[in-house]
């Protein structure tokens, strides 16, 4: 365990206010779906949620209050070999507390109600996990003003198009989300662009910076529910959380007056608790999403378009009650024929996504 590590993840949940601690587990997120995964585990195991990783050092939400969290066995154990398997942000585990009582040992991590997810940077075929059990994903475009009062739109529809297919696949709801709206002349011709463009995903205009237009995000900030918010940088992600959560929880940076976008601020996710009683989660700027899965299965989005429809969104298509696959293949709605190619491509990326295990 790294204490110089941890000194710098507690400094960072010092920065960002967790010390107020949620009053119930189901505050933050906990409900029946992983009450129900926590039971079927042995032992008498406390639950707690993700706020912030490093590697193998984390600081998580427990019926406690904050605390500090490691692996048990350590990041080189059999079960956290793999990147993908370890928690993240977001995140619900289960595990006990140290002797001292001071450090939770994570044992199990809970299964996850949506996966965002993208290829990790170097192009080595690796899924990563950006955020997890994420409800409403916002993707974060904007307007913006450039040098000469040139107007530069930071609204790319072929990016935003990759980012819905991301959430799309994470099972998560999406909103397109337009900050930045007062340098626009007629932000309004955005939200209909927009609206032709992705047809049935909600367009909320916002000038963070402003105060402006955060009333239109409330609909998916009711108390318990996770919002991520995922963009390129200089779309004032930072400035838009800020805003969200009612005080300084993350820092800004200066916008460039050449090309009109900002600095990169935040540096590592984090899980933020709203005052409306919301949970919000703040990604890193990403210019591009190397999607893991998209383009390996285009051609069976019918089949995609029903295992949506299962009862568990963590459905493996087994022997799971209201599996809408299962009912597909008895009702003739789907060739078996059909569900065998799709779960033989689905093992091809398995074994691209996934290394070999070190020996």
């Amino acid at each position: 365990m790294c204490y110089a590590r941890f000194g710098e993840l507690l400094d960072a949940a010092a920065e960002i206010d967790v010390s107020d601690s949620p009053p119930t587990l189901e505050a933050i997120g906990y409900d029946a779906h992983f009450q129900s995964r926590l039971a079927a585990l042995e032992g008498q195991l406390t639950p707690a949620r993700i706020a912030i990783a490093h590697g193998e050092s984390y600081i998580a939400w427990s019926s406690r209050g904050i605390c500090k969290a490691v692996l048990a066995g350590g990041n080189r154990g059999d079960r956290w070999q793999e990147a993908i398997d370890r928690p993240q942000v977001g995140d619900w585990v289960a595990g006990s507390y140290s002797e001292s009582g001071d450090t939770l040992l994570v044992e199990h991590l809970l299964p996850r109600r949506t996966s965002l997810m993208r290829q990790a940077s170097g192009g080595r075929g690796v899924a990563q996990v950006i955020a997890a059990n994420v409800d409403v994903v916002g993707i974060v475009s904007a307007f913006g003003e450039g040098k000469g009062a040139r107007n530069v739109r930071l609204i790319n529809e072929p990016r935003l198009q990759r980012y819905l297919t991301a959430v799309e696949q994470s099972r998560a709801q999406a909103v397109l989300i337009v900050n930045k709206s007062d340098l626009s002349v007629d932000p309004a011709a955005t939200t209909l662009e927009l609206g032709r463009h992705f047809p049935g995903v909600p367009v909320v205009l916002t000038s963070a910076k402003r105060g402006l237009g955060l009333e239109g995000l409330r609909p998916w900030l009711p108390p318990g529910k996770t919002l991520g918010l995922v963009g390129m940088s200089g779309v004032g992600k930072s400035t838009l959380v800020n805003a969200l959560v009612g005080r300084a929880a993350l820092r800004t940076g200066e916008v460039r007056e050449s090309d009109a976008r900002g600095r990169h601020t935040t540096t590592h996710r984090e899980l933020v608790l709203m005052e409306s009683g919301a949970l919000l989660i703040d990604t890193p700027g990403m210019r591009e999403l190397g999607l893991w899965e998209a383009e390996s299965l285009v051609g069976f989005e019918d089949v995609i378009a029903i295992a949506a429809g299962c009862r568990f969104s963590d459905c493996g298509h087994a022997s799971e009650p209201g599996c809408a696959i299962h009912a597909a293949l008895a009702g003739g709605d789907l060739a078996a024929e059909r569900w065998a190619g799709y779960q033989k491509q689905q093992q091809k990326i398995a074994a691209s996504v996934r290394p070999p295990r070190r020996r």
